[in-house]
């Protein structure tokens, strides 16, 4: 691969950028998403007999929602080819019990949190350099993300919320050259401000304990959330 190529190859390498080589939902991700919707849909027909979301009022009373998650980040990955795996937690303070809409059982909150993913894989696909001369990819991604929660509360178990708002990523990544190949190696790190939409169910188990699970960009959730 001759110099020049050598140059515009490291041309590309600028920090923030988002295209790569596989398709924008993985198969494993996409699975994740179908058995969630499975799920989701499961629980409303065998509680559709107890619904709640003409009874304005009628879900748990809170203070705070503690809500610790694993995830995988699938939006805003760079130039890797796999996705990000990774933990976080979210904290949401109810604002409007009863609302906006006061004829159906819904409710708003705001909600903060922090999320680490991890990227550790190959990435030669991206340039379309061969394989053995190809290219090891490590990041660590950092988000610090600011929603609004609109929950709608279906059963006494199953509810469901929508969050719209932005977040601070960080991302820290290190791009390993082959031995003996003719690329520059890169560490560098970014941070921008993102769009966050979201959208999930949330199962309540207990009155203090739901298990919840949330799909969008820039990542899957999944855990629990604890009623304080």
């Amino acid at each position: 691969m001759d110099a020049e190529r050598a140059r515009g190859l490291r041309r590309t390498l600028r920090p923030g950028q988002s295209r790569n080589m596989r398709s924008p939902l993985p198969s494993v991700t996409t699975k994740c998403a179908l058995s969630l919707a499975a799920v989701t849909a499961a629980a409303l027909a065998t509680t559709a007999a107890h619904a709640q979301i003409k009874e304005p009022g009628a879900h748990p009373k809170y203070s705070v929602e503690l809500e610790p998650h694993f995830l995988v980040q699938w939006e805003y990955t760079d130039w890797n080819a796999d996705d990000g795996i990774g933990v976080g937690g979210r904290v949401s303070i109810p604002v409007i019990d009863n609302g906006p809409i006061t004829t159906i059982n819904n409710s708003l909150a705001v909600g903060i949190g922090f999320d680490w993913a991890h990227f550790d894989n190959d990435c030669y696909a991206y340039y379309h350099v061969p394989q053995p001369a190809g290219y090891s990819c490590t990041a660590n991604h950092f988000w610090i993300p600011a929603v609004a929660q609109w929950n709608f509360w279906f059963t006494p178990v199953v509810s469901a919320f929508a969050e719209l708002g932005f977040a601070i990523q960080h991302a820290s990544y290190d791009v390993g050259c082959a031995p003996g190949g003719p690329f520059q190696c890169v560490s560098d790190n970014y941070t921008r401000v993102r769009p966050v939409f979201l959208v999930g169910p949330r199962f309540t188990l207990t009155n203090s304990f739901a298990v919840t699970l949330r799909i969008g960009i820039p990542y899957l959730t999944i855990g629990g959330s604890f009623y304080l």
